[in-house]
């Protein structure tokens, strides 16, 4: 078994580009196995990566992409789909999808147990028993970086007092610019429940705009001018237009051009030096309009998607390297998918938004590993993985950047490094709780399985998918 293991670990090093040998300690200083410092810098593993600048799918390819992703088992809904008229029994339903939650709601922000009166008060402020038989369907676009919620709560609560990575009422992040549908609001009129490419969710009411349709769609269609190639950008602070001064922008995001004639200034200044964009507002009646706001010339932006090579994917994940750790985009950060999702956006791919469904995506060429799968059959496929393919096991996401003697080594935002310690021979836990860089082979998913034992999906994102 040892010299079958070695064998793929030889072949892993060919395939994976020159084969340059690295002096490894067994585990560093900072508690991960076969790591060094070098291994932090891009350009380490750039020069690793076989024809590190070819493009591996054309502005066409990537195009087609965005349209499957929208399609059937694609992981992404189409809102130019959803019927003008909405029944109480869909809006019902979506109360209900949203509620869902792998982190069990069980304490509050005091860590004192959730009663049920509790429990009832959040969910009567869904407001569901109010809903007519039928309801025009509305449409929105966000207007800033806002969470979505499971509940119309703006209240934290967690599954233990102890652990409070994981907010049980966090549903996901809307970025600005994004369509919703909206479906209904809370008794407060503080929250509104929409449906958006992810699925359902309650927002506030704050930082929604509703438009019409054809206004909405027109926006999220239009050629992007400038996309956000940094890991986040602002716009320009300017007094002038408060709603989109200094205005968080992720890595991804396109934004239209400005039409600004030459000399023209943007609230209050010159745009010789900025680039000039076109951003949704929210009017005081809640309806939607758009101001002009100014990206500085020196913000990590792009004139369109950034080309799909293999040095770009190194490049842009490593721009998160040392990011906390946020599940479902909490504090002002992302989460495991959140990493890879915004990578490939900057390059004109659109994953679906948790790791299951980017290992399942028909948009993508992935294939699917069972129980039937040995080890070694899992070995050998990862010995030969690309630059950029993403390895799913349940509940979490890792993204391959490369390998190191034979082994693959893979960026990722992950809480805790978990390995067998070479002295002790026992599970040895390493708190990382950020984007980091590890050895893939030598981590445990748990505390009795390996990530690559557990492994369900190798998705293969630079290539086209299997007809």
């Amino acid at each position: 078994m040892k010299l079958r293991l070695l064998s793929l670990m030889v072949a892993a090093a060919v395939a994976a580009g020159p084969a340059i040998a690295v002096v490894l300690p067994t585990v560093s200083p900072s508690g991960v196995p076969a790591f060094n410092e070098e291994m932090l810098s891009p350009e380490f593993w750039i020069r690793r990566a076989p024809a590190a600048n070819t493009v591996l799918l054309d502005a066409r390819q990537t195009a087609e992409q965005r349209r499957r992703v929208y399609g059937p088992q694609g992981g992404l809904f189409d809102l130019t789909a959803i019927p003008p008229a909405l029944s109480q029994a869909q809006i019902a339903t979506w109360v209900k999808e949203a509620e869902q939650s792998p982190v069990k709601l069980a304490v509050d922000e005091a860590g004192q147990p959730v009663s049920e009166a509790l429990l009832q008060s959040l969910r009567q402020n869904t407001a569901v028993e109010r809903v007519p038989p039928t309801v025009p369907a509305r449409h929105g676009l966000s207007v800033r970086r806002t969470a979505l919620r499971t509940l119309p709560s703006e209240r934290a609560f967690y599954a233990s007092g102890d652990n409070r990575d994981y907010e049980s009422l966090t549903g996901g992040i809307l970025f600005p610019g994004e369509a919703v549908i909206v479906a209904h609001e809370s008794a407060d009129q503080q929250w509104l429940l929409v449906f958006s490419t992810q699925g359902p969710g309650w927002v506030k009411r704050s930082d929604i705009g509703i438009g019409a349709a054809e206004t909405v769609f027109g926006y999220t269609k239009a050629q992007p001018g400038r996309v956000v190639t940094g890991d986040q950008v602002r716009t320009v602070f300017t007094p002038e237009a408060p709603q989109v001064s200094q205005l968080d922008l992720d890595m991804g995001v396109s934004l239209p051009d400005a039409e600004v004639l030459p000399g023209e200034t943007v609230n209050g200044a010159g745009t010789y030096a900025s680039w000039a964009v076109r951003l949704p507002v929210r009017q005081p009646d809640g309806s939607l309009a758009f101001n002009n706001a100014l990206l500085r010339r020196t913000a990590d932006t792009a004139p369109g998607y950034l080309p799909l090579t293999r040095a770009n994917i190194i490049r842009q994940s490593f721009k998160f390297l040392g990011e906390r750790y946020g599940w479902g985009h909490q504090f002002n950060a992302r989460d495991c998918s959140g990493l890879t999702g915004e990578v490939y956006r900057s390059m004109g791919v659109i994953l679906p938004p948790n790791a299951g469904l980017q290992g399942s995506s028909a948009s993508l060429n992935h294939r699917l590993f069972s129980a039937d799968d040995s080890h070694a059959a899992r070995v050998k496929a990862l010995s030969q993985a690309e630059v950029g393919d993403l390895v799913v096991v349940p509940g979490h996401v890792l993204m391959i950047i490369g390998h190191v003697n034979g082994q693959p080594y893979v960026i990722q935002d992950v809480p805790y490094a978990v390995f067998k310690d070479p002295a002790s021979g026992q599970l040895r836990k390493t708190k990382l709780n950020q984007v980091s860089v590890t050895p893939l082979l030598p981590l445990y998913a748990d505390d009795n399985t390996l990530y690559v034992d557990a492994m369900t999906s190798l998705v293969h994102v630079a290539r086209q998918p299997r007809p």
